[in-house]
């Protein structure tokens, strides 16, 4: 009989202390995330603040300040003078210089295309004054926090126009043809100066060029995450047309434009079973960038769209819910309530963002009714132009593929 006692006083204490274990640590997990929370919109604040601040120093020799966006590679040399933009969306490299003289100005413009043959993505990041600069302040506030990693080396420009890292005799003889081009001439905001530009063509196929740059990883992670090739080069070819260095207002980084805060999050969770804040310089790894957005597809296409029984339907509510979320995917089919414009009015309160709701609707159409009814229903136009760009590219992939294009 004492016995038993024992075991029974043993047994509460430790239930006891058990359950006061699980407690400290669900209060401990709590403030990880609201202290992550705050950490995302602290980095999210102080990038916006540094970018503006960078608008306003550029706005003293520049009219239009331009800066990166997802499908343009924008720099500025440290003088300001000097401004390289890369538009992989129009393919084109266009190079603008203050000067005083045509002279002066050719050989700025040739000096900076040398530099741009052989540039890479880290080169071109460990240049940029903001996305440096806002790097080292997070790794310094948030230590172990941030995923700490460092931008690829593949090139910005040099695989589409040489196909590998130019000679220095190659670059400069790609630079003296350039130069010999008819200069664009217009007014500068400098007193005695004038603005210098030139603009360059890509090859025809820069976008398969490009795409053969990512081949190792992009069949990697389709192998990995049980995803198709094609899917994961449409998904990077309409977020960012292959701009190493792409990034978006929300901020989205990289060339598949991984939030961090949303799909970074859940990705890296999903793959270290962790939280992270995932910084530039991690996202700006093509390695990286990859293997999060395949990550992320994966955890759609497999976890939060499982039980949607045609693989093509899945695959169309995947992509739109790549863009737009999975809850603004299940509005779609849930909610009947529009807007003054037409648009799907979401209600939390309803269940409207419910996916389990919304299955019997989905499993109950055909896969070319489910995409007519997403490009007529999703809430936003950006997500219905979305998904009928990557549905198309992702067909010219699987045929580039077949034909051993890439």
């Amino acid at each position: 009989m004492r016995v038993v006692f024992l075991v029974l006083i043993v047994s509460l204490l430790f239930a006891e202390n058990f359950k006061e274990y699980k407690n400290n640590r669900l209060k401990e997990f709590y403030y990880y995330q609201i202290n992550l929370q705050k950490a995302y919109n602290e980095y999210k604040e102080e990038l916006n603040k540094e970018f503006e601040k960078y608008k306003k120093e550029l706005s003293k020799y520049w009219k239009i300040p331009e800066l990166s966006t997802k499908k343009k590679l924008v720099e500025y040399s440290k003088d300001k003078k000097v401004r390289k933009k890369i538009d992989y969306e129009r393919g084109i490299v266009k190079i603008d210089v203050i000067a005083k003289s045509k002279k002066e100005a050719k050989q700025k413009i040739k000096l900076a295309l040398i530099k741009l043959s052989s540039q890479t993505a880290k080169e071109a990041f460990d240049e940029n004054p903001v996305l440096s600069k806002i790097t080292k302040k997070i790794r310094q506030k948030y230590k172990n926090k941030v995923a700490i990693s460092s931008p690829s080396n593949e090139l910005v420009i040099g695989d589409i126009f040489f196909k590998k890292k130019p000679t220095l005799k190659e670059a400069n003889k790609f630079a003296n043809k350039a130069i010999k081009k008819k200069l664009v001439i217009k007014n500068s905001k400098l007193p005695k100066s004038k603005i210098y530009s030139i603009s360059i063509r890509f090859p025809s196929n820069f976008v398969l060029i490009k795409a053969k740059t990512y081949k190792s990883d992009v069949f990697k992670r389709a192998n990995e995450f049980s995803l198709t090739p094609s899917l994961i080069y449409a998904i990077i070819h309409t977020e960012s047309y292959y701009n190493p260095l792409a990034r978006s207002y929300i901020p989205a980084f990289g060339l598949m434009q991984i939030v961090p805060q949303t799909a970074g999050k859940d990705a890296y969770k999903m793959l270290y079973k962790e939280e992270k804040i995932l910084s530039p310089d991690y996202l700006y790894n093509a390695h990286n960038n990859i293997l999060i957005g395949s990550a992320y597809l994966h955890k759609i296409y497999y976890h939060y769209f499982k039980r949607i029984k045609n693989p093509l339907s899945r695959l169309y509510c995947t992509i739109a819910a790549y863009n737009t979320g999975v809850g603004n995917v299940a509005c779609a089919f849930n909610s009947k309530e529009r807007d003054f414009k037409g648009r799907v009015v979401c209600k939390r309160k309803r269940g409207d963002y419910s996916i389990k709701k919304a299955l019997p609707i989905i499993n109950s159409m055909s896969s070319k009714e489910v995409y007519e009814y997403l490009i007529n229903n999703l809430r936003y136009d950006e997500a219905r132009s979305y998904l009928k760009k990557v549905s198309l590219r992702y067909i010219l992939y699987l045929h580039s593929i077949k034909s051993k294009k890439i």
